[in-house]
C-alpha cells in the first residue's frame, strides 16, 4: 500500500446528492465511501464548520470508526434552526493519512413550528368558478440598507407558486410545493437568494396555480376545490447584513405592502393545458419601482403552520431536453395559417417552450399533445380522456418566448397551429421534466431491442416520477396508484436513489391509512366514480409492506424501515380479520370490482380487466402471505422479537391455506394460468414441498411453451413469471418468453416503436390503431418490473442483503444474447458485472464496492465464491446447455475468500 491513504469519496448527508438547503433534522447522519482497502486499525477524523448566519463559525473534529462509514451518526451537538455546516473528512492510520475529501454543505431548515412565522395570502375578490380560473399574482416591495451576507426565501403555497426576486426567476423547480395530502401536510421549499437582493429598494413576485390543491383532479369528470377553493403563497424571507442584524420580510394581509392581480394566465390546469394572453402581461411587475396603486390588498388564508413540513425529496426540475425529430406541415387553419406536426423520437414527461416572433396582437398559438400517432398520422388523442393536453399562448404583438408555468405533459408528438410563418426547430425546444433523482442503475447487452426495452422502463420510471409515484403522465388521472408501485419498487430502488423520494410519499400512505382505515387504491387519496368506496384489496394495500421492503433491501437504513413499521404492520393486522379459518383471504371487499386480481390480464375483456383467468382468491393469498413473510423480517431487522414470530407463524398457516386450496396432489393449480404458478413459486409457497415447486416449475415452462412463448399474465404475475421459471431451472423458457416479439410481449412494445413501457400489453393494436378501451396509455412503468429479471439474471446483479453488503453475481446467458453489462450505485460504491461469450469461454468483469463481499455463483456451480471489495476478472469455460463445465479462475485487484 502507497504512504498515502485513499481519499474518501462521495461524501453526503442522509440520503441527499450534493449540497443541501432546508435539511430537516438537528442530528444527520454522515456517509462515505472508499476506493481501496482500509487498513484495519484506520480512522476518519470528521472536521464540521459551522455558524449561524452573521455568527463567527465554529471548527470542530471527531475521530470515528473507519468501517462505520455509511449513515454515521452525528457526533456533534444538535444543530439548530437555520445553521450552516461544512464538512470535510479523510482517512487515518499510523503515521499515514489521505488528503481531505470535497466539501459538503447543508443548512438546517426551520425546525419548529414557531418559527414559520409568515402567512398564506392571495386574491381578496371573488372566485366564484371552479374550473378555468383567472390566475393571480401576488407582489411586495421592501427596502435594504445594504447588500445582504445572507438571505432566504422560505416558500410553500396553497396551490402551486414561482417566485422572482427583482425580475428574476428563483430556482430551478417547477409545480412547487409539490404534491401532498394538503390537509395533513404541505411542504416549505429554501432558496438561497442572497446574490438577487441589493441596497436599496428590492420587489418579491408569485405566480400562482391551482395545481393539485383546487385544480380539478381525476378521472370521469374529476373533481375541483379537493382541498380548498382558495390559493395563496407562504414568503418567508430572513436576511442577514455583514454588520450582524437581521431582518425579516413575511407574507400577510395587515402591513398594506402585500398586493395582488389578475395576470396573464388565463387558466391553468395541469392535466388539460394552459392558456397565456402576453396582452395581459404587466411589464416590470415582479421588480421594484413597479405602479401597484391599482392592485387590491391580499386576504389572508386560514391555514395550520404547524402542517408546513420541509421536503426530504428533490423537486421537480429540469433534467434534459429533447430535440426535434421530424417537422410535417399537415394542413392550414380556417385564418390560412399553417398546422405543424413535430415529432421529438421519446415520449415522456416534457413541456414545449416556443421562440415566437412577427406575431401581430390578438394572433393565437395553439400547441395540443399526445403520446402516439393514429394510422392516418393525426393525434390519438383518445385515450387522454378530459385531460385534453392543450396549450394557447395569446400574442401581444412582441416577440417572445413562452412555455406553461403550471401545466406538465407526457407526449412524444405536438401539434401547433397558428404558428407565424415557417417553423424551425429553434422555434421550438423541449424540455424534460421530472423529480431530481440519482441514477443509480445501468444496463446494456448485444441485443438491441433488449437495451431499448431497459431504456423504455427508464423513461416511464421518470415520467411518472412526478412529486409522488402516478401511474401515467398524459391523461385525466395521473394518481398515485398504490399498486403499481408495490410491483415495481424494487425496480425503481436499482435505477434510482428512491430512499427519500418513496418514503416521503408513505409517509401520506400511512396518513390516508390512518384517515380511512385502510390503505386506499392511491395516495393521495380523493373519492372518484367507484373508487369512491376505499377497501382493502391485494397488491394495491400490500404496498404498505412491498415498498419499504424494497426502500430497506436498497439502503439498508432502519430508521426509515422504522417510520414505516406501523403502516406495514397496521395493512397486515387488517387483513388477517378478513381470512377464512385456512389462511385464505376470500372475503369479497364490499365495493363493486372486488378484488382486483391480475388486473390488465390480456385474456380478459378489453373493457374489464378485472375477469383475469387466475382466481383472485388466489392472487389476493399469494401476495398476503409474502407480505406476512416481509413484515416479519422487518421486525427482526428492528429487533421486534415477539413481531416476528407472530407473523411468521402468520405467513406460515396463509401459506399452508394456499397449499391446500389452490394446489392440486398432481402438482396442477386450481388456476392453471401463468400467474398462479409463477406467484407460488416466487413467493416461496412450495418451497417446504420441493417436489410440488418441481413440478408447478414444469407446468409453468409448458405453459409458455403452449403460448408459443407469449405471456398471459396482467399486473399481479409480470414481475414473478420470469424469476419463478429461472428458479425452478427453465431458463430456455424464460427466454422465450422475455424475447418473445409477437402480442402480447415485452418486444412487441419495442417493434411497434414503442419508446416508454405501456399500461396495456395491447396499447397499441397489431394494425397501428389504439386499443379502444377506456383506459388505455402509452406510458406506465408497472409492466417495467421485467428490469429486475433483466438486471439479476442477464446482469447477473442482485442484493442478497440490506443495503448490498453482500450482494449475488450470477449471470446466466441465454436467448442469443452474447454479452452483458449491469451496474448499481450501492451505499458503498458501485457493483459492476460485465460478461462476454467468446467461443466456449466466458469472461466476466466484476467490480466490488469496498465495505461489500460478492457472492460469486457462476453458470450452475455449487461452490460459491466471495470476493471483497476490489476489481475481478473471471474465466471459465461455457457448455450449450448454459453451464460451467471447468474451475473458475479469478484474476484479483482485491481480497478473495473461498467458502
Amino acid at each position: 500500500m502507497s504512504d498515502t491513504l485513499t481519499k474518501l469519496l462521495h461524501l453526503q448527508v442522509e440520503h441527499h446528492s450534493g449540497n443541501t438547503l432546508g435539511l430537516d433534522t438537528s442530528t444527520p447522519r454522515l456517509s462515505w465511501q472508499y476506493d481501496r482497502v482500509v487498513p484495519n486499525d484506520a480512522k476518519v477524523v470528521i472536521q464540521i464548520t459551522r455558524n449561524m448566519p452573521g455568527v463567527p463559525a465554529i471548527t470542530e473534529m471527531a475521530e470515528v470508526d473507519a468501517g462505520q462509514n455509511y449513515l454515521h451518526p452525528w457526533r456533534f451537538a444538535e444543530l439548530r434552526s437555520r445553521e450552516q455546516v461544512t464538512v470535510k473528512a479523510k482517512l487515518v492510520s499510523a503515521n499515514k493519512s489521505s488528503d481531505w475529501s470535497e466539501l459538503l454543505k447543508f443548512e438546517i431548515c426551520l425546525l419548529w413550528p414557531f418559527e414559520k412565522e409568515a402567512a398564506f395570502v392571495g386574491p381578496s375578490w371573488f372566485e366564484g368558478e371552479t374550473d378555468h380560473r383567472h390566475l393571480p399574482l401576488v407582489r411586495t416591495e421592501f427596502k435594504l440598507k445594504e447588500a445582504p451576507i445572507y438571505a432566504r426565501l422560505y416558500l410553500s403555497a396553497l396551490g402551486l407558486v414561482e417566485a422572482e426576486v427583482n425580475g428574476n426567476k428563483v430556482g430551478r423547480d417547477i409545480l412547487t410545493p409539490g404534491w401532498t395530502c394538503y390537509d395533513h401536510r404541505i411542504e416549505c421549499w429554501t432558496y438561497d437568494i442572497t446574490e438577487e437582493l441589493h441596497a436599496g429598494q428590492n420587489a418579491l413576485g408569485f405566480w400562482l396555480g391551482d395545481g393539485w390543491y383546487r385544480g380539478r383532479i381525476g378521472f370521469k369528470g374529476g373533481k375541483a376545490n379537493i382541498y380548498g377553493d382558495q390559493i395563496g403563497v407562504f414568503a418567508q424571507i430572513e436576511i442577514t447584513h455583514l454588520d450582524g442584524t437581521t431582518e425579516s420580510i413575511y407574507s400577510n394581509s395587515w402591513d398594506g405592502l402585500w398586493k395582488t392581480s389578475l395576470g396573464p394566465i388565463l387558466h391553468s390546469d395541469i392535466c388539460e393545458g394552459e392558456t397565456y394572453d402576453a396582452r395581459l402581461e404587466k411589464s416590470g411587475w415582479s421588480k421594484a419601482g413597479f405602479d401597484d396603486s391599482n392592485w387590491f390588498p391580499v386576504a389572508e388564508i386560514p391555514f395550520e403552520n404547524e402542517k408546513i413540513q420541509f421536503p426530504k425529496i428533490s423537486p421537480v426540475r429540469e433534467t434534459g431536453t429533447h430535440p426535434i425529430s421530424f417537422i410535417k406541415k399537415i394542413s392550414e387553419n380556417e385564418e390560412g395559417k399553417t398546422i405543424w406536426l413535430l415529432d421529438f423520437g421519446q415520449n415522456c414527461t416534457q413541456r414545449l417552450r416556443l421562440h415566437l416572433n412577427g406575431f401581430r396582437s390578438g394572433d393565437t398559438v395553439t400547441v395540443k399533445h399526445a403520446e402516439v400517432l393514429n394510422p392516418d398520422g393525426t393525434l390519438a388523442i383518445h385515450p387522454l380522456r378530459r385531460g385534453k393536453q392543450t396549450d394557447t399562448f395569446i400574442s401581444n404583438g412582441q416577440d417572445a418566448f413562452w412555455e406553461p408555468r403550471f401545466a406538465i405533459h407526457g407526449f412524444r408528438y405536438a401539434e401547433i397551429a397558428g404558428w407565424n410563418g415557417y417553423l424551425l426547430a429553434e422555434g421550438v425546444e423541449c424540455r424534460v421534466y421530472h423529480t431530481d433523482m440519482e441514477l443509480t442503475g445501468w444496463f446494456k447487452s448485444s441485443n438491441k431491442l433488449v437495451n431499448r426495452l431497459h431504456e423504455n422502463v427508464l423513461w416511464s420510471m421518470k415520467s411518472n416520477f412526478v412529486s409522488i409515484p402516478t401511474d401515467c403522465p398524459q391523461r385525466d388521472e395521473r394518481l398515485g396508484w398504490t399498486g403499481d408501485i408495490a410491483l415495481f419498487a424494487p425496480t425503481a430502488a436499482y435505477l434510482y436513489d428512491v430512499s427519500s423520494f418513496l418514503s416521503h410519499w408513505l409517509e401520506d400512505v400511512r396518513y390516508e391509512q390512518q384517515r380511512i382505515g385502510t390503505v386506499p387504491f392511491y395516495v393521495p387519496y380523493v373519492r372518484l366514480a367507484e373508487w369512491s368506496t376505499p377497501q382493502a384489496i391485494a397488491i394495491w394495500g400490500d404496498s404498505a409492506v412491498f415498498v419499504p421492503w424494497a426502500i430497506y433491501m436498497s439502503n439498508g437504513d432502519k430508521n426509515l424501515l422504522k417510520e414505516h413499521y406501523s403502516l406495514a404492520k397496521a395493512w397486515v393486522d387488517e387483513v388477517r380479520t378478513y381470512l377464512s379459518e385456512d389462511g385464505v383471504w376470500d372475503r369479497k371487499p364490499q365495493y363493486v370490482l372486488g378484488q382486483l386480481g391480475d388486473w390488465l390480464d390480456p385474456l380478459a375483456p378489453i373493457d374489464d380487466p378485472t375477469l383475469a383467468i387466475t382466481e383472485k382468491e388466489l392472487v389476493a393469498t399469494a401476495f398476503f402471505a409474502q407480505s406476512c413473510s416481509l413484515l416479519s423480517s422487518m421486525a427482526q431487522e428492528l429487533n421486534e422479537d415477539f413481531d416476528k414470530d407472530t407473523y411468521r407463524q402468520l405467513s406460515e398457516h396463509v401459506n399452508i391455506g394456499f397449499v391446500q386450496r389452490f394446489v392440486q396432489k398432481n402438482g396442477l393449480m386450481t388456476s392453471d394460468s401463468q400467474c398462479a404458478y409463477a406467484l407460488a413459486i416466487a413467493f416461496g409457497l412450495l418451497d417446504d414441498q420441493q417436489k410440488l415447486k418441481e413440478l408447478a416449475g414444469e407446468r409453468l415452462a409448458e405453459l409458455v411453451r403452449e403460448s408459443d412463448g407469449k405471456i398471459s399474465t396482467g399486473f399481479a404475475g409480470t414481475p414473478y413469471v420470469l424469476p419463478a421459471l429461472t428458479e425452478t431451472g427453465h431458463l430456455k423458457e424464460a427466454y422465450q418468453l422475455f424475447l418473445n416479439e409477437k402480442c402480447p410481449g415485452w418486444l412487441y412494445q419495442i417493434k411497434m416503436g414503442g419508446t416508454t413501457t405501456w399500461e396495456r400489453w395491447d396499447s397499441l393494436l397489431p394494425d397501428g390503431t389504439v386499443n379502444p378501451g377506456v383506459m388505455t396509455s402509452f406510458n406506465h412503468y408497472s409492466l417495467g418490473s421485467v428490469a429486475n429479471w433483466m438486471h439479476a439474471t442477464i446482469g447477473g446483479l442482485k442484493p442478497l442483503t440490506p443495503g448490498w453488503t453482500t450482494f449475488e453475481v450470477n449471470p446466466q446467458p441465454g436467448g442469443g444474447i452474447t454479452s452483458a453489462q449491469t451496474a448499481h450505485q450501492t451505499p458503498f460504491g458501485r457493483a459492476g458485472v460485465a460478461w462476454e461469450l467468446d467461443k466456449d469461454t466466458i469472461k466476466i468483469k466484476l467490480t466490488v464496492p469496498f465495505g461489500t463481499t460478492a457472492h460469486v455463483k457462476i453458470l450452475g456451480q455449487t461452490e460459491v465464491v466471495k470476493l471483497k471489495g476490489g476489481n475481478y476478472l473471471l474465466e471459465t469455460t461455457y457448455s450449450k446447455d448454459g453451464s460451467c463445465t471447468n474451475e473458475v479462475f479469478v484474476t484479483s485487484s482485491g481480497d478473495t475468500i473461498l467458502n
